[in-house]
Formats: structure tokens, sequence, C-alpha cells
């Protein structure tokens, strides 16, 4: 059965976070709004107006792509159908001069009187004016009067042949002319027995010949299209910061444009568009998110106080952002929720939800892409040392680095955009203040979220492993023997953690309180137990069973009294899981067998606790296991000590103790691996040293 109080944690968490969501909406909705002026073209600007972000200028650009448009020159094409008319026209012409040459000579008695030369000069010009309405006159013509026949022949095929050279490409009104004259200066070249009919050729092509190039209206408005697409899509652009408005400026509809652009004028009315952009740009990032906690801490289950508390934490830089935009500082503290964060959850996890904060605060710094960069810099450099598990990092180191990795990438950062020396120094200014400012007060309210939450912290664990801590002494005065025993666990389970990724500082100081409850009857638990006397053989077993099997209980007594964190007061309570002491129970099997009873009930003598719910809790119950096995055995050799850790963490598997820890197949052998390791030092050979009293 489903129980009713986590389905109400469930819904309450949900509507935490869907809370959470609008308060972020709100934070984005506002910082995002850019001050507004009520200016109207001629108006007079009463201060000066910088651009908050880079924009697109559409005025300008609009204007230069209208230039660009009407700039184009127009497109001319060859038309065949003017080309091949040009040709026609010149055989025109030489049909029309062997028609006036005809008239040059009497063919029979009936023909009329033969012109002279000049007459028919005269007439070939006339015909010449109404056929082509071109005016040649009859003196240039004479010479075609006056020439053979075949010299007349040759010409005309010259005529046409240079005519088709003409039009093969196209020619305009300005090029026709220095067309032809090439065409009969390559005639004067190739043919100087007939260059004296050159220059009245020349004449004559000038007369009837037109150009053959057409204006394309089509490729000319596409052309002009293109180059005012050109422009449209490479704008002018303007950055972020340039003044657009100086004070007692009279608004021009440029700068009107502008500030529409920038969405600097009041409209009066709610800016839903915004609002609706901010959204879409929240429920992006937290669907991410959503999607990554799902895929990847499927089962796991944050706790009740830290959820609420990483809650809180990444609210706080999103409503610290809002505050400082609104003084223009680009003071931005997402670094105080990550070094928060990568304590209590990891460092992947803290990196990954560093990220989103930071997108999420984004808009208000205008999309600033330096915030960008030297933030997700610092928030990998300080979730890398905060969330380290391998050891603890001072509060100067944590302190330190990050402020350093900042100050550096926006060092790199103003170099690659070619920063103003004034914008140097303004970035590195509040790169460093607002890394270091953020640091700091994350360490300083440590101790107050360590209190709110009774969660493992860092500095929380390397506290409570000093020697002289309290349970600690009375651990090693009133249990030796555990606390050697509890010292051992301790080195196995750091050992075992750091081979799987493991938290081992958990795991180290975990083992240090796993079996605190036994300081409710040391002397009933063989480590502590000196001289042979053994209580338990006084007792019935199933009393002897039952002070075993209430240590873990009393472990999570005394270390809830003691404030311990919930972490380590899970690993107390799952420790021994819901196995039952072997000696015991095989000791009443034939106790009950002797007697002729029925084998006792295994349920009875279980611990109370429950199985491994996390990598760490199951480390510490196998290095538990193994080291009062391994103790017990006296197996000195390590491949018979490997033997036995195979056996005792395979019995754990068989019984079901390890399904809820996360464990894998390939941990679990990194795990006997680590094991092994530990105990060949442990049993490592050592030099005999001579005896000097053996002669003596």
């Amino acid at each position: 059965m489903s129980n009713p109080g986590n389905k109400g944690s469930a819904v309450l968490r949900i509507l935490t976070l869907i809370l959470s969501a609008v308060i972020v909406v709100l934070i984005v909705f506002t910082g995002s709004l850019p001050e507004n002026y009520d200016y109207v073209p001629g108006s007079v600007a009463q201060n000066d107006i910088f651009a908050p972000r880079t924009f697109i200028d559409t005025y300008e650009t609009e204007q230069k792509a209208i230039i660009a448009r009407n700039s184009v020159t127009a497109i001319f094409i060859r038309s065949e159908e003017l080309s091949d008319d040009n040709v026609n026209k010149v055989i025109d012409f030489f049909n029309l001069a062997e028609q006036e040459r005809s008239m040059l000579v009497v063919t029979s008695p009936s023909s009329p009187p033969p012109l002279s030369a000049d007459a028919a000069a005269d007439q070939l010009s006339t015909n010449i004016s109404q056929t082509f309405g071109a005016s040649v006159s009859a003196e240039d013509l004479l010479v075609f009067m006056s020439m053979s026949d075949s010299s007349f022949s040759y010409i005309k095929d010259k005529a046409v042949s240079m005519t088709e050279l003409i039009m093969v490409d196209d020619v305009d009104e300005a090029s026709l002319d220095a067309a032809i004259e090439v065409q009969i200066e390559s005639f004067k070249d190739t043919n100087p027995s007939y260059s004296s009919y050159a220059d009245s050729l020349l004449i004559v092509f000038k007369a009837i010949l037109q150009p053959n190039s057409v204006f394309d209206e089509k490729a000319t408005n596409d052309q002009a299209e293109n180059a005012y697409l050109a422009v449209i899509n490479n704008p002018v652009t303007v950055e972020k910061g340039t003044r657009i408005v100086t004070s007692g400026d009279v608004i021009t509809q440029h700068q009107y444009q502008n500030l529409i652009d920038l969405e600097l004028i009041h409209d009066r009315t709610f800016n839903l568009v915004i609002l609706i952009r901010d959204i879409c740009y929240v429920a992006v990032i937290t669907m991410c998110l959503f999607i990554y906690f799902k895929v990847t801490h499927k089962n796991d289950r944050f706790g009740q106080r830290i959820f609420y508390m990483m809650l809180l934490t990444f609210l706080i830089p999103q409503g610290i952002s809002l505050y400082a935009s609104s003084f223009d500082f680009n003071f931005c503290t997402v670094l105080f929720f990550t070094a928060i964060c990568a304590s209590y959850i990891g460092t992947f996890d803290s990196i990954v939800l560093s990220i989103a904060n930071l997108l999420l605060m984004w808009p208000v710094f205008s999309f600033d892409i330096d915030i960008l960069f030297i933030n997700i810099i610092g928030i990998i450099v300080c979730a890398s040392i905060a969330g380290r598990t391998d050891k603890v990092s001072s509060s100067a180191t944590i302190i330190l680095f990050p402020s350093i990795a900042t100050v550096v990438s926006a060092l790199a950062f103003g170099f690659l955009a070619n920063y103003s020396q004034d914008q140097f120094i303004s970035t590195l200014s509040f790169a460093l203040v607002s890394s270091t400012a953020s640091l700091i007060a994350a360490i300083g309210v440590t101790p107050i979220y360590e209190l709110l939450t009774n969660n493992a912290s860092p500095i929380k664990l390397i506290s409570l492993s000093q020697p002289g801590q309290h349970l600690l002494k009375r651990l090693f005065l009133e249990a030796s023997g555990t606390y050697q025993h509890s010292l051992m666990v301790s080195n196995l389970a750091d050992s075992a953690a750091e081979a799987i990724g493991a938290d081992s500082l958990l795991c180290k100081v975990a083992a240090y309180y796993h079996d605190i409850g036994k300081l409710e009857n040391p002397q009933y638990f063989t480590e502590n137990q000196h001289g042979g006397a053994n209580p338990h053989d006084k007792l019935p077993i199933m009393e002897s069973v039952a002070i075993i099997t209430a240590h873990p209980e009393d472990g999570v007594k005394i270390a809830k009294k003691e404030h311990l964190p919930q972490p380590i007061i899970n690993i107390i309570d799952e420790h021994h899981g819901t196995t039952y002491p072997g000696y015991f129970y095989h000791k009443a099997c034939e106790e009950a067998k002797a007697k002729g009873l029925e084998q006792p009930d295994v349920n009875n003598f279980r611990y109370h606790g429950h199985i491994p719910s996390s990598r760490e809790s199951a480390i510490i119950m196998l290095a538990d296991t193994v080291e009062a096995a391994v103790r017990s055995t006296r197996k000195t050799d390590p491949d018979g000590a490997e033997e036995l850790i195979r056996k005792l963490i395979k019995d754990k598997i068989e019984q079901d103790q390890l399904i809820n820890s996360g464990l894998s197949f390939d941990d679990i052998e990194k795990i006997i691996i680590a094991f092994k390791q530990v105990y060949s030092g442990v049993f490592h050979e050592r030099i005999k040293y001579p005896d000097d009293n053996k002669n003596s």
C-alpha cells in the first residue's frame, strides 16, 4: 500500500515547485522590462539614453537597403530578334543599292534612259531615308554606285559577315559604335585593296544598325531585390552601451524607431508579449531540469529539508540579481548557490542546477554574453572544489580559486572581445566582487543550513571526524574494541568509496559512528570482551538476540540525541539491514534439534533496521561484515581474505540486502578489489629482527 503521507509530501513539493516557477517568471519578467520613455518624434530628450542590449537598427538598415535597391544598374540582354533584324537591314541596304546600280545601264531598247552615278546615289539616299528612317548623304553612297559588280558582291558579303559578328554580343547605345569601328578596322587590315570602301561602309553601318540589347525588367527587379535583401540579412547592429539619445536632442524618427526596437517607448499597456516570451524561456529550462533529474535521479529521494533548502537557495540569487539590476550592476551571485549545492548534493548536480540558475537570471542582465561566460567558468571551478568527497576543502580554498577563475575568465573574455580600458575595469571589478561576496556569504550561512537541515556537509563531517569528538571519546573509553573495529571499517569504506566514486568522506566518518549503539551494552559484543568471560553464556538465546539486534536502534537514538547528520543516522539504521546474527540462530537451531522441537523462525532473529538505501550505506554494511568476519576467522592471507570477502558479499546479495543501494555488479567487483588491497597492506610481511638477548 502507498503511504498517504508520502503522497501528501509529493503533492506539497509539486505545488512548491510550481510556486517557485511562478516567482522565477515574475523575477525574469520584472528584470527584463526595460525603462520606458514617453517620447515621440519632435520631443526633447531629458536625459542620455544608452542601448541596454545589442540590437538591430531597423531604421538605418531599411534606409541602406532602399539605397542599395535603387542603386542597381538596369540589366540589358541580347535580343536574337533585333540581331537578325540588323543583319536583314544590311541585306536590304545592299538590295536597294543593287536596284539603283541596275539603273546605271540600259538593258533593253524599251528601258528608260540610264541614270548617272550621282542621280543613282541621290535616289539611294532617298530610299534609305524612307526604308530605314536613317540619313546617309548621296556623296557617301556614291562609292556603292561606282564600284565594279565583283567588288559590290564582295563588299556585300563582307558587310553581312561583319554585321553578324557585331551582333554576336549584346551591344547597347554606348557600345554599338565602338563595335562597328572594330569590325571596320579589321576589314581594312585584312582587305587593304578594298579599304577605300571602308569609310562609306562605316557611315552606312552607323546609320542603319541599331543596338540589339533590350532592357530585362525581371532580371533588373530580381537584382534590386537581392541587393535589398543582402542589406537586410546583414543588418546594422548597435552595441550595448552605445548612446542612442543625448540629453537635449530633438528626437528624430531614426532615434524614435531605435527606442521602439529596444522596447523603451512606454505604450501604457501590459506587455503580454514579453510575459509570454519569459514564460516560454523559463518553461524550456525547467523542462530540461525535469528530464535531467528524471533520468539521472530516478530512484533518489532528497529529504524534505534538503529539498526546501535547495529551493530557497536557488531563488536567493534570482532575487539579488533583480535588485542589483535596478542599479545597473552586473552583480551575479550564482556562486552562492553553487557552493552550497555542491556541498550537499554533489559536483555534477551542482553544475547543472547552477547553469540553469544562471540562465534563468540571464535576461535580467540583458543576455550579456560576458556574464554567462565568466560565471560558467566560476561555477565549474567552485562546484569541483566544494563538491569533493575525497577530502574537505578549506573555506579559503573555496573562496580563492573560484574567485581567481572568474577574474581570469573576465580577462580572457575582455581580450577576445577587445574591451576598452573602462570595460575591462568594470568587468573585472564586478567579477571579483560578486564571486568573492557570494562565496563568503555561502560559507557564512553553512552552519545555519546545517542546523536547519541536519545534513552531512563536508565541514560538518570533518568536525565529526576529530578524535576529540564527544561520542568518539566515549567509544574509545567504554568500547575500545568497537572503536578499533570502527577504525578498520572506516579504512575499508573509504577505500571502497573512492574506488566506485561514492562519497568517501561520508563513508569514512559514518563508519566511526555506525556502532555507537553498542555503547548501551558494550560488554555483550565480543570485540569488547576480555579475559574469556562472555555474558551471553548466562542468558537465554532470545535475550542475547534482543541485545545484539537492538544496537542499530540504540545507535539511532543516540545519534538523534547528539544531533548527528541524517545520512549518518540512516547508515547506523541500515548497516545490518534485515539480516540476522547467524551464530545465535544456528545455536537456537541446534538447541531446538536437541530438544526435538521445530526449527525457530528466522524472522524472530532479524535486525529491525532497513536495507541500505544508498551506495554509502551499502559500503558500510559490506565493510562492517567483512571486517568482523576477517577478524573472527583470523584470515591473514590476502587470497584467503578475498575468498571470504566474495562469500560474504554473495550472501548479502542473496538476502536482497543491496537491491535498493544503487550498486552495480561492476561497483561490487571494485569494492572487493579495494577491500583486498586494504588487507594486503594490513597483512604484509614484516622483517624479523634478531633477538639480542638470545645468546646472552
